[in-house]
């Protein structure tokens, strides 16, 4: 991970965005619309291998009672070397800093990512959600 440059706080550009979801194999979006989801993020973290956006992770909400982890990803090339768990830990390291206690965090994972989001200490409440206690 050392070669990675990582930065909070700016979201990425649309382009890079749209490229990292289509690698992880996510859902296609328009560029309109990852522009607008992009601009309403209350904070971001992203990993770079030179210019290329490698991971990233974002959270969205109102910031006082809400708050969701989403677009948690990592290029499937750069997948076990512990680069999500770090995106995680930053996330959650904000959201403890920056956001009131009583704010609500979840997160809706992907099969086969519970242990990373448990790991970061995520509880799963019901359903298929999982939440910050």
């Amino acid at each position: 991970m050392s070669a990675l440059t990582w930065k909070e706080g700016d979201t990425p550009i649309v382009g890079e965005f749209l490229e990292l979801r289509q690698s992880c194999e996510l859902d296609r979006l328009n560029a309109g619309a990852a522009a607008k989801g992009l601009a309403g993020s209350l904070h971001c973290v992203t990993a770079k291998s030179g210019v290329r956006l490698v991971a990233m992770g974002r959270i969205v909400g109102d910031g006082g009672m809400a708050a969701m982890l989403v677009d948690l990803m990592v290029e499937p090339n750069m997948r076990g070397q512990g680069i999500g768990r770090e995106v995680m830990e930053r996330l959650v390291a904000w959201c403890r800093e920056e956001l009131p206690r009583s704010c609500s965090i979840s997160a809706i994972p992907v099969p086969g990512s519970y242990s990373l989001y448990k790991g970061a200490g995520f509880e799963i409440r019901g359903g298929m959600a999982f939440s910050l206690p």
